[in-house]
């Protein structure tokens, strides 16, 4: 038998998936990880408590669509 084509995953634990992705420093695969989410229609980032980290999350997404751009001290403009 075949592995599935995708999987589905609990929102909050693909959030702390994704943050903990980000904190160790692997940031390739946590923008994977965000990108794809936001995709299919992520809206909020469920297991995650801290605003910075969700922010960060959103980052690539806000400045993609013109919606914020981002300094190298973490500032929103």
């Amino acid at each position: 038998m075949a592995n599935p084509k995708e999987y589905k995953i609990d929102a909050e634990v693909l959030g702390m998936i994704w943050a903990s992705l980000h904190e160790s420093a692997n940031e390739e695969l946590a923008r994977v990880l965000s990108d794809t989410m936001i995709a299919q229609g992520c809206q909020e980032l469920k297991g995650v408590d801290d605003l910075e980290l969700i922010v960060l999350f959103w980052k690539n997404y806000l400045e993609e669509n013109n919606l914020a751009t981002f300094n190298d001290q973490k500032e929103i403009h």
